[in-house]
C-alpha cells in the first residue's frame, strides 16, 4: 500500500516557493523536484538500486520543507532548509554516480553514505523544530500556527502515534472541519486503535486480568499444548505464605503481568506488578508471598495478564530475511510498511504480496512453528472477519516471530513445535480472514513494553537486486 504521504506542493508551487533565491538555484531545485516526482512511479527494476532504500524518504521530504520555509515559526531556519536542498540535490548526483561504476566503488560508496548522513543531520533538526512548533500550537491553542503548520504535509506524523494523537484531538475540538489531510490523519488513527484489537483477535496473543489458581501441591510437570488453558498461575501454600508459579504448555515463549488486588500483611518477593517472561513448555516459580506478622490476619487477591512472546526481545534489526517465498520468482507488493488500508499502529510495520491462492510459501527466518491455524474458509475486507484467517506464526532464536496470514484451508504444511530452515516450505497461500483478495500478510512481531503487547517492527529482506530496508509499494521483488 502507498505510505501517507499527500504531496500539497505540485511543481507550479515549487516554483512559487523558491522565488527568494537565485534564478541558478530556481533552476537547480526545479530539475531536482521534477526528478522526485517522477521518481514516484518508477519500479525496483529501474530505480537508481544505491540511494533507493535509503536516501529516497530525504530527498522527498525537501519540498515540504521549502513550503515550512514560508512559515514566520521558520524563517529562522530558511538557511538550514536552503542547505537541506543544496546537500540533497549533491547527494543525489553523488548516489547516481557511485552506481555507475560496475563493480561498485566501495569507496565512493562509503562517501556517499558518509554524506547521507549529514543529509540526515540537517532533516532531523527541522523535524525537530517542526514538532516543538505543533506541540506548542496545541499546548497555546493558538488555532492559526496549528492550522498553518498542518498545511504541511509530513508522512512521519502517521508513525508518531502520541503526535497525532494530539494533532487529531485538537482538530476534531476546533470549529474547522473537512480538512482533507486532518481528516485522513484521524482515520488512520481510528485505525491505529483497532489495529492491536484486530491482532489479538485475529491471533490471540493476549490474555486479560485472569484468576491465579489455587493448589495444594505441584504434580509432575508434563507439557501439553491442547490444554483448554495453556498459561496458567499457581499459588502453591508454604509454611509462611504462598509460591508462585508460571506453567507456560505453550511452543512459545510468554509474557506475563501479575498484580496484587489485595496484600494484606503480606510482602512480596518481587516489586509489583511483577513483569517477566518465560520461555516455551516450562514450569517456573516466578515470585513469594511471605506472611509478616504470623499472629495477624493474611490475605492476598491477584490477577494476571499473558501475552505471547518475550518482552524487549534481543531483536536483531540488521537480520537479512528471505523473501516469503520460492527463490527465483517475483510477486508485487501490493501494501508496505504504514499502508493505508490495514498497516496502521501495531501492524504499521507489515508486508502484503499479490499472489495466486495456492503459491509456495517459504520461511524468512529459521525458527519454530509456536501457533498456527488452516481450518477458516471465509473471507471479506470488514473487521467480523479478523478471526477467520489462517496463519502461521515462527518464533526466531532472537524472540521476535513472524506471522504469514490468510493462507488458504489446509494450508499449513507445517506442524506445531517444528524446527524449520529459512527457505524452507511451510504453507500455501490464500485469500482466508480480512482479506480483500489472494494475497500473503507477513510481519515481524516483538513486545516493547507489555502494556501495549505485540507490535510490529520494521525489517529487512534480501532480493535479487540487493537489500531493501523501505519496500515500495507496487514495486516487485525477486526472492534470492
Amino acid at each position: 500500500m502507498i505510505p501517507l504521504i499527500i504531496i500539497t506542493l505540485p511543481f507550479i508551487s515549487s516554483l512559487t516557493s523558491v522565488l527568494q533565491y537565485s534564478m541558478k538555484k530556481i533552476f537547480l531545485l526545479l530539475l531536482f523536484a521534477y526528478g522526485l516526482l517522477f521518481a514516484n512511479d518508477l519500479s525496483s527494476e529501474t530505480y537508481p538500486k544505491i540511494y533507493a532504500q535509503l536516501g529516497t524518504p530525504l530527498f522527498k521530504q525537501a519540498q515540504s520543507f521549502t513550503a515550512l520555509s514560508r512559515l514566520k515559526p521558520f524563517s529562522a531556519q530558511e538557511k538550514i532548509i536552503h542547505d537541506y536542498w543544496k546537500k540533497a540535490e549533491a547527494v543525489l548526483k553523488q548516489g547516481k554516480e557511485a552506481e555507475r561504476e560496475s563493480p561498485l566503488n566501495e569507496k565512493a560508496v562509503k562517501a556517499y553514505l558518509k554524506e547521507l548522513r549529514k543529509l540526515q543531520t540537517l532533516h532531523d533538526s527541522i523535524i525537530k523544530n517542526y514538532k516543538r512548533q505543533l506541540y506548542k500550537s496545541i499546548r497555546d491553542n493558538d488555532p492559526d500556527l496549528f492550522y498553518a503548520l498542518t498545511s504541511v504535509t509530513f508522512s512521519f506524523l502517521s508513525t508518531d502515534a502520541r503526535l497525532k494523537k494530539e494533532v487529531v484531538s485538537y482538530y476534531k475540538k476546533s470549529k474547522h472541519t473537512d480538512i482533507a489531510y486532518l481528516e485522513k490523519l484521524s482515520k488512520d488513527l481510528s485505525l491505529d486503535e483497532s489495529s492491536y484489537a484486530y491482532i489479538n483477535t485475529m491471533f490471540k496473543t493476549s490474555r486479560q486480568d485472569l484468576q491465579v489458581e489455587q493448589r495444594t501441591a505441584l504434580n509432575e510437570f508434563v507439557p501439553d499444548s491442547d490444554s483448554k488453558n495453556p498459561i496458567k498461575v499457581l499459588s502453591i501454600k508454604t509454611k509462611n505464605g504462598f509460591d508462585i508459579y508460571l506453567e507456560n504448555h505453550t511452543y512459545y515463549d510468554v509474557s506475563i503481568q501479575l498484580k496484587a488486588v489485595k496484600l494484606v500483611n503480606m510482602s512480596s518477593s518481587e516489586p509489583l506488578p511483577y513483569l517477566g517472561s518465560f520461555p516455551a513448555q516450562s514450569r517456573t516459580k516466578i515470585l513469594k508471598f511471605t506472611i509478616q506478622d504470623p499472629h495477624q490476619a493474611s490475605q492476598f487477591q491477584t490477577l494476571y495478564s499473558t501475552t505471547m512472546g518475550r518482552v524487549n526481545p534481543d531483536y536483531d534489526k540488521n537480520y537479512l530475511y528471505a523473501l516469503p517465498y520460492e527463490r527465483g520468482k517475483s510477486h508485487q507488493l501490493t501494501q508496505g510498511f504504514n499502508g493505508e488500508q490495514t498497516h496502521k499502529g501495531q501492524s504499521a510495520y507489515a508486508l502484503d504480496f499479490k499472489m495466486d491462492e495456492g503459491t509456495k510459501i517459504h520461511a524468512m527466518r529459521e525458527g519454530v512453528v509456536v501457533a498456527l491455524e488452516e481450518k477458516q474458509t471465509e473471507h471479506g475486507f470488514s473487521p467480523e472477519f479478523a478471526n477467520k484467517a489462517n496463519f502461521i506464526v515462527i518464533q526466531h532464536d532472537d524472540g521476535t516471530m513472524a506471522m504469514y496470514g490468510h493462507l488458504q484451508p489446509n494450508g499449513v504444511k507445517v506442524r506445531l513445535g517444528q524446527k524449520v530452515y529459512k527457505h524452507a516450505l511451510i504453507g500455501l497461500s490464500g485469500n482466508t480472514g480480512y482479506s480483500s483478495g489472494p494475497h500473503l500478510h507477513v510481519h515481524i512481531t516483538a513486545i516493547k513494553d507489555l502494556s501495549s503487547g505485540s507490535t510490529s517492527v520494521p525489517f529487512v529482506f534480501l532480493t535479487q537486486d540487493g537489500r531493501i530496508e523501505t519496500p515500495q509499494t507496487h514495486a516487485f521483488y525477486t526472492a534470492k
